[in-house]
């Protein structure tokens, strides 16, 4: 048995060892199930989020699709809007208000992105019948 104190101090009881482990385990159980709840709660909030943005995304690529169905837009224009939607919902900083350029300004990095995706999936013929299949089937459901 350990004495309190070093050497020459009051013997502690076996019994009381105990119930010192049983407080610390205690504290780390809750510390735990404070840890568990706080978060659940942020990722209900980020789920929570995430769907509200994908719902305002697919309101969006209704319209285009509306568009697109009415034949206010063509095919290659529908497309170049959705880039642009998805570039604006992943990557946030990248995407900035546009600007009303002049003749002689050079495309922008955000620009020519949204080309270079455009151009990629309207070259490829798989990925460009499935966009039109889902703009379809969007323009259909509004």
């Amino acid at each position: 048995m350990p004495r309190i104190g070093g050497g020459g101090g009051p013997i502690v009881p076996p019994g009381a060892q105990g119930a010192q482990g049983a407080q610390k385990t205690e504290k780390s159980d809750f510390a735990g199930k404070v840890t568990q709840v706080t978060q659940a709660t942020e990722a209900a909030a980020s789920q929570q989020a995430k769907g509200a943005q994908q719902s305002q995304m697919t309101g969006k690529v209704r319209e285009i699709a509306k568009r697109l169905a009415s034949g206010q837009l063509d095919q290659k224009e529908a497309t170049r809007e959705f880039v642009s939607l998805v570039i604006e919902e992943r990557f946030p900083d990248f995407k900035k208000k546009k600007k009303k350029k002049k003749d002689d300004e050079e495309e922008t990095g955000e620009e020519q992105l949204e080309e270079a995706v455009t151009e990629l999936i309207d070259r490829d013929p798989v990925l460009a019948k499935r966009l039109q299949t889902q703009f379809q089937k969007l323009g259909k459901q509004s």
